[in-house]
């Protein structure tokens, strides 16, 4: 009676947090002053107004703005979300021309004169403007669209990346997306609508759907209109279901089945729906042992002790066996488990570790939510001395990624030099998550380390130190934990096994899992 209760009393407050003020700012330009005109920008913008309005949003709408026009609105909507309270919702489309210099995205004006990239900073509208300002409000939810990436066709465009680049580290609470892929264009439309916009106003429109699969369904149709050749980006730092019209109708909530009851710090959230078996197999049946050894990072040489890590980075059906819920975009049991923050990674080693007998690693306080799941804060301390799972170390990621000890062959990437052997990368993995295990392991038997999701790390980043070490477990503090691998998103060159990267921990991505590392 009392889990039914919290249950209904979960769906109520949904409702009610997501009934509450909503507040749009809907921006199409069409017809530039220096840059030809757009078939249909304004167009998007006015479907989108009347989408939003029929959705409960009050909706300000700029139609071919100047950079003031577009500065006053975006202010405007801050403050009407300021105002309206911590329950309030924001959403932020624009529609027209977009582009990316120096790894900052820009809105193009309708009346812009830009001679050159350099004065984008003064006369076009930045996104991280926008963000900055919707974080400001201190609102529940901010949702931005940006079907911003036409064909700019200034001449010094040239020489810039095509299309926007992705935020890398997007505000908590929000939710962005974009119409088309990092690099990439997206279709200007040959009907009323650009080919993304139309999708999504057609999935907007129907009842009982959430938000995130809203998106998903909007990604899945464009994809397949337009072969493949325009596909859209989804990240999100939401955990919440949240719908933009109704909900479905509540149902019971299912309780986990008997054999798989976790300690009560770690009980599952009322919306997780249905359980699933727990595995056949112990997941220490897909670890491989990893002997010690050393190998050498810049100067110095780094040495590791043996330790055990996962053959491939954690699958989604993995994942749903322990979580009883799946976050993933890419969704297919043996696809890697993507959408998941550093915090979700260290949960699971936890509650993997108890369902095996075994001590968890990981000791959470200051967690957010107080109790439950997904957690979005917290402190984390590491019992080094516990036997359950854990996150690999930086430092063991590259000796294992490189081969071990004496680095055999010494490739660039994980196994071989010829990324295409070893690596799902942007240009051979068709825009999304690849099953596990299908490209060459390296000489450790370890499959995907170069490529297909990156992978979290246990360190936050900071400088190597300037030493030979042994066991380094990174920085003591810092703001971004580090990954590694590279992705199915992104170039070769992140694949590398000496490259290095950083995302803050609560962030989600869609080219972001881990895998398990055990002592």
């Amino acid at each position: 009676m009392k889990k039914t209760l919290f249950f209904l009393l979960m769906i109520t407050f949904v409702s009610v947090l997501f009934a509450e003020q909503r507040y749009a700012l809907v921006i199409g330009n069409s017809n530039y002053t220096n840059f030809g005109t757009l078939r249909n920008p304004v167009n998007d913008a006015n479907d989108m107004e009347t989408a939003l309005k029929s959705l409960g949003f009050d909706v300000d709408k700029v139609l071919d703005g100047s950079l003031s026009r577009m500065e006053t609105a975006a202010v405007r909507l801050r403050n009407r979300l300021t105002e309206a309270g911590n329950d309030s919702v924001g959403f932020f489309f624009f529609a027209g021309h977009g582009v990316e210099v120096g790894g900052v995205n820009y809105l193009i004006p309708a009346d812009a004169n830009i001679p050159d990239r350099n004065f984008l900073r003064e006369r076009a509208f930045s996104v991280q403007v926008m963000l900055d300002m919707l974080n400001d409000s201190r609102n529940a939810l901010n949702i931005v669209v940006l079907d911003a990436c036409r064909n700019f066709p200034a001449v010094w465009s040239r020489t810039v990346n095509r299309g926007l680049s992705v935020i890398a580290n997007p505000p908590a609470n929000h939710i962005i997306m974009y119409a088309t892929g990092a690099g990439t264009v997206a279709a200007d439309g040959t009907g009323r609508n650009g080919l993304f916009t139309g999708h999504l106003l057609h999935n907007m429109r129907q009842p009982g759907i959430e938000v995130s699969d809203v998106f998903r369904r909007t990604m899945r149709d464009v994809a397949d209109a337009s072969n493949n050749q325009q596909r859209p980006a989804l990240y999100t730092d939401f955990a919440r279901a949240v719908y933009f019209g109704s909900q479905p109708a509540p149902v019971a909530a299912i309780p986990p089945p008997a054999q798989v009851t976790p300690a009560p710090a770690l009980q599952p959230t009322p919306v997780i729906t249905t359980p699933v078996a727990p595995p056949q197999r112990p997941a220490t049946d897909n670890m491989v042992r990893i002997p010690g050894g050393s190998f050498q990072r810049g100067r110095y040489r780094i040495t590791i002790s043996s330790f055990s890590m996962g053959k491939y980075p954690v699958t989604q059906k993995e994942w749903r066996e322990v979580m009883r819920t799946i976050p993933s975009l890419l969704q297919g049991d043996n696809l890697p488990v993507e959408q998941i923050t550093w915090f979700d990674a260290v949960e699971y080693c936890n509650r993997l570790s108890q369902r095996e007998g075994l001590t968890p690693a990981y000791t959470m306080t200051g967690r957010t939510p107080a109790t439950g799941y997904p957690i979005t804060a917290a402190t984390v301390t590491w019992n080094r001395s516990a036997n359950g799972y854990c996150l690999p170390t930086e430092a063991e990621w590259e000796y294992a990624a490189r081969g071990g000890n004496g680095s055999p062959g010494n490739f660039t990437h994980s196994g071989s030099n010829n990324v295409n052997e070893v690596a799902w990368y942007s240009a051979n993995s068709g825009g999304s998550t690849q099953v596990v295990g299908t490209k060459k392991p390296n000489a450790l038997g370890l499959y995907d380390m170069s490529g297909n999701v990156w992978e979290w790390c246990w360190d936050w980043r900071g400088n190597y130190p300037r030493a030979a070490q042994t066991d380094p477990i990174g920085a003591s503090s810092g703001t971004n934990r580090v990954v590694r691998g590279g992705s199915w998103h992104d170039s070769a060159g992140y694949a590398r096994s000496a490259d290095r990267y950083s995302i803050q921990p609560n962030n989600r991505f869609q080219f972001v899992g881990f895998r398990l590392a055990h002592p």
